[in-house]
């Protein structure tokens, strides 16, 4: 005997839809919406990057107020740095405390010429990327280091500008190096997640 199914769904469309959509759609909540961003990995890296980055702007000060001591080790060490290159090619060079002389031209090294600021902006990077936290250790490992060289090698420059270019000192020191730092921490941070976060590991062999 036949009976007529009011409930049966039309023919060619599927159990549990009608006309109107889905029966069980998701209901869109704020919630949800927040949910969606930090699944994203690159609005997750923004939304996390950001505040640490003012963390390290704002912490910057205070860890030079109340760990100056270990501020200024990190002053004398760089300062000696530059003084000992620089007499390996030349007696015209001397050091007096944080002040490195190359014939008449003096700079004076001072927190911010350690790198600190900028190797505080790297590990904000590193921290807010979307990987494991081994693998930001060797991002941190790897740039602070690499990142402080640099900086050794910058103020090497500009002692040799001041030396031999003393017009173009300012513009160096407040400008070409200031954009050369940035594309420093830029290309580090690239190098890390190239050779450390995105590298490949051994396919396992499919089953039999």
């Amino acid at each position: 005997m036949d009976e007529n199914n009011d409930n049966r769904p039309p023919e060619g469309q599927p159990p549990g839809e009608s006309d109107s959509g889905p029966a069980q759609g998701r209901k869109t909540t704020p919630w949800s919406l927040v949910r969606d961003v930090w699944d994203n990995p690159a609005y997750r890296f923004i939304a996390l990057f950001l505040p640490y980055l003012s963390v390290a702007s704002l912490g910057y000060p205070q860890v030079v107020k109340h760990f100056n001591g270990l501020i200024q080790a990190f002053i004398l060490a760089t300062a000696t740095i530059e003084y000992h290159f620089f007499a390996l090619f030349t007696d015209q060079v001397r050091l007096d405390g944080k002040m490195v002389w190359f014939g008449n031209f003096v700079v004076r090294i001072i927190d911010e010429c350690t790198g600190i600021y900028e190797m505080l902006i790297f590990s904000a990077a590193v921290l807010a990327f979307p990987t494991s936290w081994a693998k930001r250790g060797i991002g941190l490992l790897m740039g602070c280091p690499l990142i402080y060289l640099f900086n050794v090698v910058r103020i090497g420059g500009l002692i040799l500008v001041g030396r031999y270019w003393s017009e173009a000192f300012d513009f160096m020191h407040l400008y070409f190096w200031q954009a050369t730092m940035i594309a420093m921490i830029t290309s580090v941070w690239l190098l890390w997640i190239t050779k450390v976060v995105q590298r490949e590991t051994p396919a396992l062999p499919d089953p039999d």
